[in-house]
Formats: C-alpha cells, sequence, structure tokens
C-alpha cells in the first residue's frame, strides 16, 4: 500500500478521516445533551426560586395582615371617643390587641403629634410622651401620612425604646380635620423568625428590601442586601400600605463543578444514544406522574391534592379580602352503588364521566370540580355571591339527575348536595368539608325519607 508523507497510507487516512468524523458527531452530540441538561438545571432552579419566592411573599403577606388588621377597628372607636378617652380604658383595649401577636413590640395612640399612649409600658418607657417633630428619621413619614390620610407601613427604623422595627401608622380624623394617629409597632428580630421559621432555608437564601415610598431609607427588611445585586437572584415586588417591598430570592443548590462535567462528557461517548432515548422515557413519565399526582384518571378532574392546594390559595385570597366569600360543595351520588351492581362497573364509570362533564359545564370558569372519592365529588368556587351558589347548587342537581345514555339504555342517579361557606361557616377546608359533608348526609335522609 503507497505511503506518503508522515508515514501514513491513503486508507490509514481515510480511517483516521472517518473516525475524526465519528468522534466530532458524537462529542458533538455530547455538547448538545450537557448543553441541554445545564438549561434544564437552569430552568429547573428558576421554577423553584420562583415557587419559593411565590410561598415567601404568601407567607410575608399573611403574617403582615394578621397584625395589621389588629387595629383596623380601633381608629374609629378613637375618633368617636376622643373627648372622653380614659387611660385605663385604652390601655386595656390595647392589651387585648397585643396578646393576639407574639411580634407586635407595642401599640401606641398620639393625639395630634405627641404620643400620648404606649402598651405594653414596660420596656417602652421611652417612646411615651414623644413629639413626633423631634424625630428626625420619623417624622417625614408621620406628616406624609397625616397629610394624605392613609395609612402607610414605615422601616425598618431605629426605635427610640431600642432596638429595629418596622412601624404601621393609621391616621386619626375628626370632621375631616387630623386628630392623631395609632402606630403599630412590629419587632423585626422577631418578625424575621416567624418567617424564617416558615418557610425552607435548606434551599434558598432570600432578603427583603423596602422599596422607594415605602420608607423614608429603603432599608433592607429581612436578609442581606448583597443578595440584590447578585445576577443569579429572582426578585418579586410585594404591596404594602403605603408603597411596595421588593424580594429577592438565589437557590444554594451547587449547579455542579467542571469536574463533574468533564466526568459525564467521557461517559457519554459510548452511550450516548441510549442516553438520549432514556432522557426522552424519562421526561415523558415525570409529565405522566405529574398528571397522575394531582388528576383523578378516570374524569380528569382535579383530585385530593390538587383541591386542597387550590383552596389554600382560595381561602388566603379571601382573608386579603374580608368582604369576598368562598363557597364549598360536597356532592355524593344516590343510587351509583346499584348501577355499578346491577349494570357492571362500565356503567359506573360512564355515570363518573357524565357526572364530571355536566358538573364541569355548569360552574364558572375559575371554579373547581374534584373527585374527592368513590362517587362523591367537590366543587369549590371563589369570590362567590351566596345567592349565586343557591342557583348553582339547584343547576347542578338538574343537569346531574337528567337520563344518562349508556349502550341504548338510560341510566339516572340522583345527588345529595351539602353547602358550607367561608367565612361564614370556617377558614379552613377540613372544617368546610366536615359541614358540607353533614349536611349533604343531612339531605340523603331527607331524600330517602321522602
Amino acid at each position: 500500500m503507497p505511503k506518503i508523507k508522515n508515514g501514513f497510507t491513503r486508507d490509514q487516512q481515510l480511517a483516521l478521516l472517518g473516525a475524526a468524523v465519528v468522534f466530532i458527531v458524537i462529542a458533538t452530540m455530547g455538547e448538545l445533551l450537557q448543553n441541554y441538561r445545564e438549561t434544564d438545571k437552569k430552568e429547573a432552579r428558576f421554577l423553584d426560586s420562583l415557587t419559593f419566592i411565590g410561598k415567601l411573599r404568601a407567607q410575608v403577606e399573611s403574617e403582615l395582615n394578621s397584625v395589621l388588621y389588629l387595629s383596623s377597628g380601633l381608629g374609629s372607636y378613637l375618633v368617636v371617643r376622643n373627648n372622653q378617652l380614659q387611660a385605663k380604658e385604652v390601655n386595656d383595649i390595647l392589651a387585648v390587641l397585643h396578646q393576639s401577636s407574639g411580634y407586635v413590640r407595642d401599640f401606641g395612640i398620639a393625639v395630634g403629634y405627641t404620643l400620648k399612649y404606649v402598651y405594653p409600658r414596660a420596656g417602652n418607657e421611652a417612646a411615651i410622651g414623644l413629639h413626633y417633630p423631634d424625630l428626625p428619621q420619623q417624622w417625614p413619614m408621620v406628616k406624609r401620612v397625616a397629610e394624605r390620610g392613609m395609612p402607610a407601613l414605615d422601616g425598618p427604623l431605629d426605635l427610640v425604646q431600642g432596638g429595629r422595627g418596622l412601624i404601621y401608622r393609621v391616621p386619626l380624623y375628626l370632621d375631616r380635620h387630623y386628630w392623631g394617629m395609632l402606630s403599630t409597632v412590629i419587632d423585626l428580630d422577631s418578625f424575621a423568625s416567624v418567617i424564617a421559621a416558615r418557610v425552607d432555608l435548606s434551599q434558598f437564601e432570600y432578603a427583603i428590601r423596602a422599596s422607594a415610598g415605602s420608607t423614608e431609607n429603603g432599608d433592607v427588611v429581612l436578609g442581606d442586601k448583597a443578595l440584590f445585586d447578585r445576577a443569579d437572584a429572582l426578585t418579586q415586588a410585594i404591596d404594602v400600605p403605603g408603597g411596595s417591598w421588593l424580594i429577592a430570592v438565589r437557590p444554594l443548590r451547587d449547579p455542579g463543578s467542571g469536574h463533574a462535567d468533564a466526568w459525564a462528557r467521557s461517559l457519554f461517548y459510548p452511550l450516548a444514544l441510549i442516553a438520549a432515548w432514556m432522557m426522552y422515557l424519562l421526561i415523558r413519565s415525570r409529565s405522566a406522574l405529574a398528571t397522575l399526582a394531582l388528576y383523578d384518571p378516570l374524569t380528569g378532574l382535579p383530585n385530593r391534592h390538587l383541591l386542597e392546594d387550590r383552596a389554600e390559595m382560595a381561602f388566603a385570597r379571601q382573608r386579603r379580602n374580608p368582604g369576598q366569600t368562598c363557597a364549598i360543595l360536597f356532592l355524593d351520588l344516590d343510587g351509583f352503588k346499584g348501577i355499578n351492581d346491577r349494570c357492571g362497573h362500565k356503567a359506573g364509570d360512564a355515570v363518573l364521566l357524565a357526572v364530571a362533564e355536566r358538573a364541569r359545564a355548569v360552574v364558572r370558569e375559575n371554579d373547581t370540580v374534584a373527585r374527592w372519592g368513590g362517587d362523591e365529588f367537590i366543587v369549590l368556587m371563589d369570590d362567590v355571591d351566596p345567592s349565586t351558589v343557591q342557583r348553582l347548587t339547584e343547576r347542578l342537581r338538574s343537569e346531574i339527575e337528567a337520563p344518562i345514555p349508556f349502550e341504548g339504555a338510560t341510566l339516572r342517579v340522583g345527588v345529595s348536595i351539602g353547602m358550607a361557606l367561608c367565612p361564614k361557616f370556617g377558614g379552613s377546608l377540613d372544617t368546610l368539608l366536615k359541614l358540607a359533608d353533614q349536611q349533604m348526609y343531612a339531605e340523603k335522609q331527607q331524600r330517602k325519607a321522602a
């Protein structure tokens, strides 16, 4: 075989060229898969961060609301009693409010711009008698709240009585003229501890900063302010009275080292095609498992897990907007067991599918119809008028009890329905389900007796 320069024959050169082409193709596939893995990890970290920041935001809003609404009715009382206020009476009221939260440092009532009442007195003596114009750090916000007539959350601030805190100020008016101010002082360390205790800190770090308009200095409320300068931190705004806060979240997981990537690439070459096929199967299986985890396989309706998640969000929105009403309907089919016994499980499945389809067609688009188990269904209605619930209940009954065609025959089932309203009958899913179940059972007994 003829040789050319460097002692390689033409056949050897072709073999080397073929080997190089194969190497490049496989190496390229390996790089593409590696890039895909990196992108997938980034997307997963982003989605995890998004989920965490949503939970953190909901927790912060919930904790703030639980404190800020403590004084919701006190302002009107103070204005009405302005000429008859007695120190003991005011202190007794503030004492009741103070017992309702573990991280309220104190409540204060200013007449004009002088802090006259403070509870508890112990540890806050330095705040009694304060004249707000004499406090350069607090006076601009106090003045703005009084002039605009709108409550605002100020801070974090160095408190006159020591420590750092947030101050929620509510202006009080008498005959459209400024009379005084109600203040709720939140101990910053206690507030931070409550938030930290209710979120998972093993995977994420977070910080919260007061944005412009929320405070005069825009300081960091919780966490390390350096987190806001990191490119890999996810941020989200949260509205607070008088302004807004900004939340920053960063995952703590190690995205992987260069050594691990090189090791993965070295293993890829003999296993590239198999790995690609397995990745395809893995993604499909994850999607299928996610669907099975949240939806009923027969009817396609949300299952218990998804219903509980949606109910938690609906009740949280109701707590933030007390004027709204949520409703839970508990549906139990009458005569379903007889259909199963007489016509078989295929007929029973047809009935369940028909009931699911009819229920979804009756309720509003933003309502949730879930299969609770067996022949039991739950309807969750968010922000609904009680009269609307009654009309929808009757429509559900009418549609579900209509004849169901099945293989040339006609099937019929009845339905017993129990109803419970939030917040009228409770604020948790367990409580409302128990009450709706009891009402449903009572209706079922009445229908049997009729």
